[in-house]
């Protein structure tokens, strides 16, 4: 088969469709960040872009595609994206919340603690903005001058109301760094099975070990391959897959016209055979660069698992928007099914489940609807100045190039 198929994370995860994260803000911590279509059309579903390494924001930083760039794309589209270019099938489970996009890493894409913990710091600064869930696909070494305010800040913004999700890393012989080894994020490890969803579910090899206060990382699991995610518009790798598809798709014809036209029916056999060694050729490049279709890829890591998870916290939110950071946590480890033969310190409560916790939320709904808990309310409180000398910068979202690709 010439192309690889993959299913939606709503049909492999089973999710609600009813529930999309309507009306519920999500912030994403990454190292750039791109105004997708997935994220942009048909309507605008980017509330702001921030760039918390700069005292000047440059538009030039989000507008256009940078090597930077493709990771919070796509961490981002994997949780809120629409699947626009898709006709929606690649959708996140969170595909009608708003975001803010958080850049954190420097020119040299570097990442420091000190950017990070201010990037986590945003939601108390900008309240405004009304972020009640921040996923965090990168991590900072535990030798970071400022790993310990890392941690800091991700207890403050947690106290505030809002939930962090982090991703747990890659590296199955070592231990969650921060802001994932956070006693007070929900730090999300890596399981697999195949494209379509079908087959044995096993543990991806992610981090896992002791974390701040000897609390044991991660909390649970979530897909970490096969997860599909738009290429950065006009980069050798979107160009390369869009040439592939349109090549392939020519090939694909000369193939079929010498099954069922008179005119190709009696060509010669070194022909038929040249046309089959293109597609073949083509189908293995394909293959290798993950390609889905001219827009999209499939990518991997935990840096994916985070953002599934946090777009189920969207979902939750939307049915019920007085749950709390602790009330989020209860729920996605109460519902997660736990892996057989996986040490529990591997695997955290299991696996997530998207039903099951939405579930758990609409009985909790049902079962107190007198409730006097109050949502966060825009997090009201001081403005904080961080230690960080660069102060954050917006960018005003609406600001879209004409071309079409950013809007």
């Amino acid at each position: 088969m010439a192309r690889v198929h993959v299913i939606s994370l709503a049909e492999r995860l089973e999710a609600n469709p009813k529930y999309a994260g309507k009306g519920v803000v999500m912030g994403f911590v990454d190292s750039g960040f791109f105004p997708h279509p997935d994220l942009m059309k048909p309507e605008r579903r980017i509330k702001a872009y921030a760039d918390v390494t700069r005292d000047q924001p440059r538009a030039e930083d989000f507008f256009e595609p940078h090597v930077r760039s493709w990771h919070g794309m796509m961490t981002a589209c994997s949780a809120a994206g629409n699947g626009y270019r898709s006709q929606g099938l690649y959708r996140g489970l969170a595909h009608r919340a708003e975001v803010v996009l958080i850049k954190a890493a420097g020119d040299q894409s570097r990442i420091l603690g000190k950017h990070v913990a201010s990037a986590l710091r945003f939601p108390l600064r900008y309240p405004e903005f009304g972020i009640r869930i921040l996923n965090v696909s990168l991590g900072v070494s535990a030798k970071d001058p400022d790993a310990a305010d890392v941690l800091s800040a991700v207890r403050e913004v947690t106290e505030a109301g809002i939930t962090v999700f982090a991703a747990a890393g890659n590296r199955p012989d070592g231990a969650p760094e921060p802001p994932a080894s956070s006693a007070h994020a929900i730090t999300v490890g890596g399981s697999t099975n195949d494209n379509l969803g079908a087959g044995e579910v096993r543990r991806w090899p992610s981090s896992f070990g002791e974390g701040e206060g000897g609390v044991r990382k991660p909390d649970l699991l979530a897909p970490a391959i096969w997860v599909p995610a738009p290429m950065l518009p006009g980069t050798p790798t979107a160009r390369e897959g869009q040439a592939l598809f349109h090549l392939l798709g020519i090939m694909e014809e000369h193939s079929a016209e010498h099954g069922f036209s008179d005119k190709h029916r009696a060509a010669p056999p070194d022909e038929v055979e040249s046309v089959a060694r293109v597609i073949q050729v083509l189908a293995e490049r394909i293959k290798r660069q993950k390609f889905l279709s001219p827009d999209y890829q499939h990518v991997d890591g935990t840096s994916f698992a985070a953002p599934i998870t946090a777009s189920v916290a969207a979902q939750m939110l939307e049915v019920d928007p007085t749950l709390t950071p602790p009330l989020i946590r209860q729920a996605l480890l109460e519902t997660a099914l736990p892996f057989d033969g996986v040490p529990a310190e591997q695997q955290g409560a299991g696996l997530l489940q998207p039903r099951a916790a939405v579930d758990w939320v609409l009985r909790r709904r049902g079962t107190r609807r007198k409730l006097t808990i109050a949502p966060p309310a825009g997090h009201k409180g001081r403005r904080r100045t961080d230690a960080s000398p660069a102060a954050v910068a917006l960018i005003a979202a609406g600001a879209v190039p004409s071309d079409g690709e950013g809007g």
